[in-house]
């Protein structure tokens, strides 16, 4: 899986990271990379956060610009969730679907014939990680050419990542097949070998551009399995006295209301879980983290119809999220780039024009 890092070698992680270097070679398997996406992902940082870190290293909006828009894509996408369910189409039906729930079982079985992509998900069998780029290929071969509905496709991956965050990957597997985006996302082989170092010539994708939207290709389709759910927690302990400080796990930040004294509780909603499913490897990480950075941390798994009833409602605190939007709690900002935003937060570019302005004049 991937590190497992503490809060100190996070930040040092963010001291080496070059976001310039990153402009230039951000599309390329082997570039710049800054491997930050699981402590966004589970809100031990946040966009706000690294964003301010690197401006005290002395980097401009300008020389981290790449860097700050992929932080704001995070930031879009959390914006949209709040208004809209990702399981939902964004803005258009797919453009090409063949089956709506099963997938390839030469995805499952990383044999889909392109081997930069095959490589790509035997390494997330092991890492729970994925460069963003050949994530673009999977997504296009899936969706464009199998004919896999994106849903379902994008449940799965969701499943294996360890950063794994609907609103950014559901999205994204939105935008690939056309249904958040005004055209339809394909890449050739000449493409996937310039930014993976492959030299395949002989796929079904070494063809010119222009062929790519007729290309169908053939598959065996499967039932998608999810054979683990975590058993529901029987035991923990409750100081009525206290408040309690809920994390879920989305918000993992050790510095949330450090200093007070409460029932800090790590909460898995079971009612998420046909949605949202994680894989074992992912589920233990995600609490592995958890338990490295939050000291005196209870992990709870159930329901919140069964967890609340041990609760005191009113002195109940979380981190604002979609997901808990229904809980009834007191709930706290995040940190985002643009903070005090209102309303739909529109196309990723129109946002990201209010996001750097906002940015600018802080500066």
């Amino acid at each position: 899986m991937m590190p497992l890092l503490s809060l100190d070698e996070i930040y040092e992680l963010i001291n080496r990271f070059d976001p310039i270097h990153y402009g230039k070679t951000r599309n390329y398997q082997n570039g710049g990379v800054s491997r930050l996406s699981p402590y966004l992902s589970r809100g031990v940082i946040s966009t706000r956060q690294v964003f301010e870190l690197l401006r005290k290293r002395g980097f401009s909006l300008d020389q981290m610009e790449a860097f700050a828009m992929e932080l704001c894509w995070r930031d879009h996408s959390q914006r949209i969730w709040q208004h809209h369910n990702p399981q939902h189409e964004l803005r258009n039906q797919q453009y090409r679907i063949t089956n709506q729930t099963q997938l390839p079982k030469e995805l499952l079985e990383a044999n889909t014939g392109i081997h930069a992509i095959d490589d790509a998900l035997l390494a997330l069998k092991d890492t729970g990680y994925m460069h963003n780029h050949v994530r673009m290929y999977l997504a296009a071969l899936v969706c464009n050419h199998y004919g896999c509905h994106w849903r379902t496709a994008a449940k799965w991956l969701f499943s294996q990542l360890c950063d794994a965050d609907a609103a950014s990957n559901h999205l994204s597997w939105q935008w690939v097949c056309g249904a958040n985006a005004p055209k339809v996302y394909y890449a050739n082989q000449d493409n996937i070998n310039k930014y993976t170092s492959s030299t395949q010539q002989d796929s079904v994708l070494a063809l010119a551009y222009d062929q790519l939207p007729q290309l169908e290709i053939a598959c065996t389709w499967t039932q998608p399995e999810y054979a683990f759910e975590p058993k529901p927690t029987l035991a923990f302990e409750i100081d009525a006295e206290r408040p309690t400080l809920l994390y879920t796990p989305y918000h993992l930040d050790p510095h949330w209301k450090e200093e007070q004294e409460g029932n800090r509780i790590l909460f898995w909603d079971l009612d998420h879980w046909q949605d949202y499913p994680y894989s074992e490897k992912t589920f233990n990480w995600i609490n592995d983290l958890a338990n490295l950075t939050i000291p005196n941390l209870q992990i709870v798994v159930g329901t919140w119809d069964t967890f609340k009833s041990s609760i005191v409602l009113e002195q109940t605190f979380c981190k604002e999220h979609p997901l808990t939007a229904t809980y009834g709690i007191q709930t706290d900002e995040r940190a985002w780039l643009l903070p005090d935003f209102k309303g739909q937060p529109g196309s990723f570019f129109n946002f990201w024009k209010k996001v750097q302005k906002h940015l600018r004049n802080e500066n």
